[in-house]
């Protein structure tokens, strides 16, 4: 098997949902693009505005396809890395929820990388968010990342406490209507 396609030996390969379900976790892969396409127009109005922070309903179809092949074209090691929680068959399935990892362009040794999660609305409030989270530490290790910078609407409660349940060291940052959290990644 590929080592990218390989989950760091600390992550988990799946869990169950709060009503039971069995969702596997595994690396993003560029042919998750059509699944990912897939995934947004299952996201509401809310969600969007959360995780793209811009308004995301009147999105062309050709700029969430081009969109979704961008966020699909991961490494897993240097710039961008991501994992999804996937419904169904673990290589085929439904994708449900996304955590990644992405460094600032034209820096692949940055320290730091910004992160960001995401979970399909029917699914909120099933520990789905929780799992994702949990395998970024792992990633971000991986990735050799050492601070890892997650960016939020200031009333944005629900994902700022899930940041917060990592449990690794942070200071919060608000300007200009962001919140800004830096977490620090142990060796």
């Amino acid at each position: 098997m590929n080592l990218i396609k390989r989950l760091p030996k600390r992550m988990q390969r799946t869990f169950k949902t709060r009503n039971g379900e069995t969702l596997s976790l595994r690396l993003m892969r560029p042919d998750d693009a059509q699944r990912l396409e897939d995934f947004f127009y299952k996201l509401s109005s809310e969600t969007r505005w959360r995780r793209f922070h811009v308004l995301a309903d009147n999105v062309s179809p050709e700029e969430v396809r081009r969109r979704a092949l961008e966020m699909a074209d991961v490494d897993n090691r240097t710039y961008q890395g991501a994992v999804v929680a996937v419904a169904g068959d673990r290589d085929n399935g439904e994708i449900i929820g996304v955590v990644r990892l992405s460094r600032p362009p034209g820096q692949p040794d940055s320290p730091e990388a910004e992160a960001a999660v995401v979970v399909r609305d029917d699914y909120h409030g099933q520990g789905v968010g929780t799992h994702l989270l949990r395998q970024l530490v792992p990633l971000a290790r991986r990735m050799k990342v050492r601070t890892i910078v997650a960016v939020f609407q200031p009333d944005n409660e629900n994902a700022i406490r899930l940041f917060r349940n990592l449990g690794l060291p942070y200071k919060m940052v608000v300007t200009q209507g962001v919140s800004k959290m830096y977490q620090q990644v142990d060796e």
